[in-house]
């Protein structure tokens, strides 16, 4: 069904971007895209009157104009390769901030992988990093953020449920230190302690770094490192991209990456490189990314780790402040 949806979405969509050649009608590409922006804005609007609907039950005193707090994004990645086949990986994420509470408290509700959603790393991870054992769920929870004063240091705490009806709860802490190196480049780290009742105590960590090389040239380095009571070892992942800034709103990209479990038969699982092209798409908050690249997959033993095509595209949209 996802994966129908998927399709019809972007069948939908995609066709926009090329209305002028595809269409002899031009007030057909304007409704399309007028229904893009409708559906954005009702996202934004339901999702602030969640916030609203929440934060009535601690004041009488309602302020409408105080509640455009929400923020968020919606992906979608389809994708295919000579070793999985045809995968769609899809993810939505939404937090808005209780006005009410100092704007301390936050809520957060998303769908995807656990990992990417209790570190905020969903945008930085690699979108070609397979995922098998991951959990695509739906989650739900609450932050406090006590908004300490340098803004260089951020402490924050969350809990919550994920797992649909099963209602696997958690709970934890993240700590995160932005750095500027260089008049050209600025480094990132998270330290986040959780406690999940189906995976107990982990950690995880996650390093960044931003370059620009060059007016044009930009590099982005990226590793994460995710250990829990009840896993198999250390989950890890990185990759290094470059990207070429041809226009203000475009740009090429290489890209490498690794990814495995220490634990696991074959430790290192994945490995491989890609091309890429992220623009704009439609509109400022629409990015539309799409790549070809080689990886060299092996799960287990028995395997012969051998060169993979996989061809990909990636819609993100974003939608609130």
């Amino acid at each position: 069904m996802r994966l129908m949806l998927s399709l019809l979405f972007l069948l939908t969509v995609l066709p926009v971007a090329y209305g002028q050649d595809m269409s002899p009608e031009q007030s057909s590409t304007d409704d399309e895209q007028a229904a893009l922006d409708k559906f954005r804005a009702g996202l934004t609007r339901t999702v602030n009157s969640t916030a609203r609907w929440i934060d009535s039950f601690f004041t009488d005193k309602m302020d409408p104009a105080a509640y455009n707090t929400a923020s968020g994004s919606l992906r979608l990645t389809p994708e295919w390769s000579e070793y999985d086949g045809l995968r769609v990986d899809s993810s939505f994420r939404a937090k808005v901030i209780f006005p009410q509470a100092e704007r301390k408290f936050s809520a957060m509700i998303g769908r995807g992988d656990f990992d990417d959603f209790i570190t905020e790393t969903h945008h930085s991870r690699p979108s070609v990093i397979h995922r098998g054992h991951a959990d695509e769920e739906w989650m739900i929870g609450l932050g406090f953020d006590p908004h300490i004063e340098n803004k260089q240091h951020r402490v924050s705490f969350g809990a919550g449920f994920r797992g649909g009806l099963k209602l696997d709860p958690y709970l934890q802490a993240r700590y995160r230190y932005d750095i500027i190196i260089s008049p050209r480049a600025e480094l990132s780290t998270q330290s986040i302690a959780f406690w999940r009742d189906s995976d107990g105590f982990g950690v995880s960590q996650t390093m960044e770094l931003e370059a620009a090389l060059s007016d044009r040239w930009l590099s982005k380095s990226w590793v994460k490192g995710t250990f829990a009571e009840r896993s198999d070892g250390l989950r890890w992942q990185a990759s290094q991209k470059f990207y070429y800034m041809y226009h203000v709103d475009r740009a090429l990209g290489a890209e490498f990456w690794w990814y495995g479990e220490t634990s696991h038969e074959v430790p290192m699982q994945d490995y491989g490189l890609r091309g890429l092209h992220r623009q704009r798409f439609l509109r400022e908050w629409l990015f539309l990314e799409s790549w070809v690249g080689l990886h060299w997959p092996r799960e287990e033993l028995t395997e012969q780790r051998e060169p993979r095509w996989l061809v990909g595209i990636e819609l993100e949209l974003l939608f609130g402040s």
